[in-house]
């Protein structure tokens, strides 16, 4: 058996990070006040399912009989109790919303439950994700969380509270379940592990915490998929297989993008993936330790808040580097570009994206290109063999515009197709903000000196037709091609998107030694 499963809670007392709930639920059961209807609500993995279940067992507990009218913690131990706990106990309905949706499954329900219990002194219906049902649903439903038999008991579970009617959500006794502290599941962690013999380093049973973000489920399943191919489970192999980063590096994409540091933090978010990193829990870590930032910022001190095991000295100096404004702006790009990361090919553009509009006040003008060429000119090697990669940078940065050698209309759609790869790597250069914005469109035609780019994206669309951007894309089209050209923008249809072609290009491809090189450079600073 899965170990979420065989460590599932069976009692109030086994409920990690809920003791509140518990606490209030007991005392109203041992005074003898069952409620009819009841709302669970709050994050995936934190007890809701868990706790309907554990209710069902204390109101049909064989040690609280029929005669009695008080009712406390389940035994856990009589046949009634078993059954609710293997799933075969006949008056707990669980009813998945997601799949019963509709009007005619709720008829049915309202039909079923006249019906007496079977078995148990209730019958109990968790439905479960109920804010996906239709509002046809919730109307038919609502009469009978009204006025429900008195042999009834109703318990709804939810992640999504703002979608339930205010109707349904007004007959019901609610509960909102909390996210398990580090601590907790830690503790928790820590147990099964113990239970089953696993060796497993304290820092790895923190890093659990770290990645289940509060959920007691998250945490040991990962437990369980890492027993199975670690002997002793060590830091490093919970974030291999979660996919996510170290704070430090964190850190440093933070430090950077404080610093205004845009090329750097575009190269650094670029290679995520390559490190085997997930992006969206990279963002959700930044926004975290962001938070962390803003608290220290309104006058939190340090020993107050949980630093995640970072030096204080680290964060404090972090923080220092943000003016409030700024924490602001950057955790609310976060937080919307974690929404956007399912719109786009590649799931840290939005990431680049949300960088470069940071960093945007900080950015020098695109005409000031020496300017912008300057931190490269920096990292040519002290040898006598000159960096191919400055020489490349300095003859676009010093060399004037080449003159059109071909007449406009003499260049064939073909040869702005084999451009492309060059085109995008001297943007690159120039400007890794408009460089993150080409990355999702591709060319689509040519025809007498115009070359139309069709773009996915509305906002990209917008952004590369402001007149800066568009001064600055001609002059690198028209010398790559050697002709005038002028770039077009054209929307591509909704069924359209990009290829992988357009994301990698031949030349992006020939060059992603160096870049990984570069990346690992700024990893390791």
């Amino acid at each position: 058996m899965v170990f979420y499963r065989k460590y599932r809670p069976q009692k109030f007392s086994d409920l990690v990070g809920q003791d509140e709930i518990a606490k209030i639920i007991l005392a109203q059961l041992e005074g003898g006040k069952v409620g009819q209807g009841y709302l669970f609500w709050g994050p995936r993995g934190t007890g809701k399912t868990s706790t309907a279940r554990i209710l069902a067992k204390a109101v049909n507990c064989e040690i609280y009989g029929r005669e009695k009218t008080k009712f406390g913690e389940p035994c856990d131990k009589c046949d009634n109790c078993v059954a609710i706990g293997n799933g075969s106990f006949i008056d707990l309905i669980e009813i998945d919303a997601a799949s019963n949706r509709g009007i005619d499954e709720v008829r049915d329900l309202r039909d079923k439950v006249k019906l007496a219990p079977a078995i148990g002194r209730f019958k109990v219906y968790i439905i479960d994700e109920v804010h996906m049902m239709t509002t046809d649903a919730f109307n038919a439903l609502l009469k009978t969380l009204e006025e429900p038999p008195r042999h009834v008991i109703f318990i709804l579970a939810t992640t999504d509270y703002s979608k339930l009617p205010p109707t349904v959500v007004s007959r019901l006794m609610k509960f909102n379940f909390k996210r398990a502290t580090k601590e907790g599941i830690s503790a928790a962690v820590d147990r099964v592990a113990k239970q089953e013999k696993i060796k497993i380093k304290s820092d790895a049973v923190e890093a659990i915490a770290d990645v289940s973000e509060g959920s007691f489920r998250d945490a040991i399943s990962l437990l369980d998929q890492l027993s199975a191919v670690s002997v002793e489970i060590k830091k490093e192999d919970v974030l291999a297989l979660s996919r996510i980063g170290t704070w430090d590096r964190v850190i440093k994409f933070i430090d950077l993008t404080a610093s205004g540091n845009l090329k750097e933090a575009v190269l650094f978010v670029d290679m995520l993936p390559t490190f085997g990193l997930d992006t969206v829990l990279f963002a959700r870590q930044a926004v975290t330790i962001l938070e962390k930032l803003l608290h220290i910022k309104i006058g939190v001190r340090a020993d107050e808040i949980d630093l995640l095991g970072l030096d204080t000295e680290v964060v404090l100096t972090l923080a220092d580097k943000f003016s409030f404004a700024d924490l602001q702006k950057l955790i609310r790009l976060l937080v919307v570009c974690e929404g956007e990361m399912k719109a786009y090919p590649l799931p840290q553009i939005p990431v680049v994206l949300a960088v470069c509009k940071f960093c945007d006040d900080k950015v020098l003008p695109v005409e000031d290109i020496k300017q912008v060429a300057k931190p490269i000119e920096k990292e040519q090697p002290t040898s006598d063999i000159p960096d191919k990669k400055a020489v490349e940078v300095e003859e676009l940065v010093e060399q004037p515009v080449v003159q059109a050698k071909k007449e406009s209309g003499n260049v064939s759609f073909d040869e702005v197709e084999k451009s492309w790869g060059e085109f995008l790597n001297r943007v690159r250069v120039v400007n890794a903000h408009v460089f993150a914005l080409l990355r999702a469109t591709r060319p689509s035609s040519y025809d007498d000196g115009v070359v139309t780019l069709e773009v996915f994206y509305r906002f990209h669309k917008d952004k590369l037709e402001e007149p800066k951007i568009v001064k600055l894309l001609d002059a690198q089209m028209e010398q790559i091609l050697g002709s005038r050209v002028r770039l077009k923008f054209l929307l591509a249809k909704k069924e359209s998107k990009p290829t992988s072609s357009v994301v990698q290009s031949d030349v992006i491809e020939s060059s992603a030694n160096d870049l990984e090189m570069m990346a690992q450079e700024i990893f390791s600073k």
